[in-house]
């Protein structure tokens, strides 16, 4: 597919489109890593900025997923999406670890202090 200039719909989300219709018949399957920002702007022809709106979108859709650094991938329907679990397990340790300091910052408290 190709971005046209007769399309009413921005590049992006006829970018969007393409890549979404290339998910749902299966030819990107689950866990495929989609190809680079630069290669999907020279094969469509479009900028960089682009691309990456495009693949905002489909993230927002929860059609992909993106490691920081590395790539976007094809999210598999039947897994938790990528960084979002590692991310809520470490808020959940830091919550568990706040709540841990300030039982133990109020038992210190609550001593008598010697002078």
């Amino acid at each position: 597919m190709t971005i046209s200039d007769n399309d009413p719909r921005p590049p992006y989300l006829q970018l969007a489109d393409a890549l979404r219709q290339s998910i749902e018949s299966g030819e990107r399957v689950p866990g495929s890593r989609l190809p680079s920002i630069r290669d999907l702007a020279r094969d469509y022809g479009i900028s960089a900025q682009t691309v990456q709106n495009a693949l905002r979108e489909l993230r927002t859709e929860g059609l992909v997923i993106s490691q920081q650094g590395r790539a976007f991938f094809v999210r598999d329907p039947n897994k938790e999406g990528g960084p979002e679990p590692a991310l809520s397990a470490r808020v959940s340790i830091l919550e568990a670890t706040v709540k841990d300091l300030a039982n133990r910052l109020a038992k210190l408290e609550q001593q008598p202090q010697d002078r």
